[in-house]
């Protein structure tokens, strides 16, 4: 059965305030770190009661976690955008770039056990799928398990991730892409079985890192 009129208009008024509270919520972690940024800041930047915020989260770790998800998934329907059957330096480069756009949102979320756990669940989802469609259309058996391999490239891409929002690593999202594929897939081919020109990949000076001094 159909929802009713009434229904249909609830659940429209629902995502509003929670879309509302979730921009005020990104506004603020970007002006002033996930600190720094109160239920209070939410409500007050949304223009919405508190009783209202606390209709439909519990803290705002509640809301954090939500955003982050939103983004992970976001970034998975970039990197499913382009075919699995070659590696682009772009698909890795829009992570590089998500990150850059929202550097507070994005140390603050992974700085937390529940939201990180998320990030890497969503991005390992997506590069186990990849390694298995690649194995199946050439017929072959990997070296090392999938969920393995997966784990690996997921949790290495997160750690330069974090580094480079820490200061820790220089160069901007097009060179952190090239140096990011130049370590991985080399690595990957080997234990999916593959040559890495079989990825799609060719190997030799990445275009954007930075030459040695």
């Amino acid at each position: 059965m159909p929802p009713s009129r009434s229904g249909s208009r609830t659940q429209r008024r629902v995502a509003r305030t929670k879309a509302a509270i979730e921009d005020a919520f990104v506004q603020l972690v970007l002006e002033h770190g996930y600190d720094q940024v109160t239920v209070e800041d939410i409500t007050d930047r949304a223009d919405l009661a508190r009783a209202t915020f606390y209709t439909h989260y519990p803290n705002k770790e509640a809301v954090q976690f939500s955003v982050f998800n939103r983004l992970t998934e976001d970034l998975v329907q970039r990197l499913t955008a382009e075919p699995r059957n070659v590696v682009h330096r772009d698909t890795i480069q829009a992570a590089y770039k998500q990150a850059a756009e929202m550097p507070d949102l994005y140390r603050a979320c992974l700085g937390d056990a529940r939201t990180r756990r998320a990030y890497l669940a969503t991005l390992t989802r997506y590069v186990e799928q990849n390694y298995r469609d690649r194995l199946s259309a050439l017929g072959r058996q990997p070296r090392i398990p999938v969920p393995v391999m997966a784990r690996a490239f997921t949790g290495a891409h997160a750690a330069v991730v974090e580094a480079w929002l820490a200061g820790e690593l220089d160069g901007d999202p097009a060179q952190l892409a090239s140096m990011t594929l130049d370590l991985l897939v080399a690595g990957s081919a080997w234990a999916t079985g593959f040559r890495p020109d079989e990825l799609g990949y060719t190997d030799g000076p990445p275009a954007h890192a930075p030459q040695p001094g």
